[in-house]
């Protein structure tokens, strides 16, 4: 009787466990949702079924590029049109670049868009950017050309009648010899200097041009000014035989009579009128005849 009853107490106070199949079966009890709360969870489901997967992807739109943009990347070649860009400057980027890659493709216009080839031989030479940058186009550097002339003389006409009219080693030169640069500026072209030895020791590039002009060097023009060392560094002989003669004719500087233009050779009568008699004249109407040599005037 006692066994009995101490088996009975034992099974009491002990919580029997579950078996497997007792814990997979059970299961969480969740409370029922109320009436009011099921038309609401419903709607929600429906937006969020009928709602694309990438919402947020599909409302961005694209933004039309500004001028303002392009600084942002391209601040260098901003910076050359801004400084040098000339009347380029006033088209602005957007002016020539309609668009931009990846979506674009129509970036580098024709600079035939602007500049049309019916109003101006210059516009018809091929090749433009060998030349020309677009944002500095008027900083020209022709030392990377290996024939600059045919498009130079497409503007510069007077200087191609120039050459032609006085031939001379000049004119025989591509323009890109002497001319580094578009420009007249300091070091945008080579003086007569870098070139060539001056006449005298001294001689500055400003007295080589008060003769040569640098298209016609041989076509030699000048005005009152010009001192005799000038002309006695070349025709030394004739400047040391007038020196010598110790005329009237010594006394005066080599532009008095031959004034003007190189190789100018005037006749005694226009500044000595006829001195002698008629009979004299009539005789010798040869002046040198007699007096032999205007830089060794016979005495």
């Amino acid at each position: 009787m006692a066994m009995v009853v101490m088996a009975l107490a034992t099974d009491s106070g002990t919580e029997k466990p579950n078996s497997p199949k007792e814990v997979k079966e059970k299961k969480v009890q969740q409370p029922a949702p109320s009436k009011e709360a099921a038309p609401a969870a419903k709607v929600q489901q429906e937006k969020q079924e009928a709602a694309p997967k990438d919402s947020g992807a599909s409302s961005l739109k694209p933004v039309p590029l500004s001028n303002e943009d392009c600084v942002k990347c391209h601040f260098a070649i901003v910076k050359e049109l801004d400084s040098h860009g000339e009347s380029h400057k006033e088209v602005n980027c957007l002016g020539c670049h309609e668009e931009h890659p990846p979506e674009g493709t129509n970036v580098i216009p024709s600079c035939s868009d602007c500049h049309d080839p019916s109003e101006s031989e210059h516009f018809n030479v091929k090749g433009c950017t060998s030349c020309h940058n677009p944002h500095e186009p008027l900083l020209v550097d022709f030392s990377k050309i290996k024939e600059a002339k045919p498009a130079c003389l497409t503007c510069h006409q007077d200087k191609g009648e120039e050459m032609k009219a006085h031939p001379s080693a000049h004119s025989e030169q591509d323009c890109n010899n002497c001319h580094n640069q578009h420009g007249l500026e300091k070091g945008q072209y080579q003086t007569c200097l870098d070139c060539h030895e001056g006449h005298l020791p001294d001689m500055k590039v400003s007295d080589c041009l008060k003769c040569h002009k640098p298209h016609s060097p041989t076509d030699i023009t000048y005005g009152e000014d010009i001192p005799v060392p000038f002309c006695a560094s070349c025709h030394d002989e004739i400047a040391l035989t007038l020196v010598k003669s110790g005329t009237k004719h010594a006394e005066m500087s080599c532009v008095e009579c031959h004034d003007s233009k190189h190789g100018n050779v005037p006749s005694c009568v226009d500044c000595h009128d006829q001195p002698h008699d008629k009979y004299i004249h009539d005789k010798f109407p040869k002046c040198l005849t007699c007096h032999r040599d205007p830089h060794n005037l016979a005495k």
